[in-house]
């Protein structure tokens, strides 16, 4: 996850609102902007490909998780 969190403050996210349960929409409020750089930022260092659209509202955890599969995976 503490790959995840540099990318996360390095888009803007406030490191007291980096928690393995916020939601990168609702709670981290993450605009439009941010997100495709976190989209792009998944896909350049981890080889992720995360669809942030979808109606799902990915948590951090969520999302190191899926790193985590996608990098044992490789």
């Amino acid at each position: 996850m503490g790959e995840l969190c540099e990318i996360l403050l390095k888009i803007g996210v406030e490191k007291s609102e980096l928690a393995a349960e916020r939601r990168l929409r609702s709670d981290l409020a993450l605009d439009s902007t941010e997100t495709v750089e976190l989209e792009g930022e998944l896909r350049r260092r981890f080889g992720v490909e995360v669809d942030l659209w979808d109606k799902h509202d990915y948590t951090i955890g969520e999302l190191a998780a899926r790193i985590d599969a996608a990098r044992a995976r490789a």
